[in-house]
């Protein structure tokens, strides 16, 4: 099979959530995630809008996410090439290292 990505892909199995407005989260995990692009799974994928706000509960990242694809309960979408809102740790908001 022909494989259309530019970067790898890492397998998370993370949970996390999706902002839909400011007063409504849908609970998702997040399958898999490259360079630019994630893979997440969500029964009530079809309310979810083409763009919208992750929260990564694990790394507890939020990332601005344009949808590309959809299937059934999976929604493949694009990252934002920018940082993440919040970063992956209170060290690198810090900027503190380990000792």
């Amino acid at each position: 099979m022909f494989e259309r990505r530019s970067a790898p892909r890492t397998i998370l199995n993370e949970t996390g959530s999706i902002s839909v407005d400011e007063h409504c989260s849908l609970p998702c995990i997040v399958y898999d995630r490259s360079v630019g692009g994630i893979r997440i799974a969500l029964p009530e994928a079809e309310i979810v809008p083409d763009r919208f706000v992750l929260s990564i509960d694990a790394s507890n990242e939020i990332l601005i996410c344009q949808a590309v694809w959809r299937r059934l309960e999976e929604i493949g979408a694009a990252t934002e090439t920018t940082a993440p809102i919040r970063p992956a740790t209170a060290d690198s908001l810090y900027g503190l290292g380990t000792v």
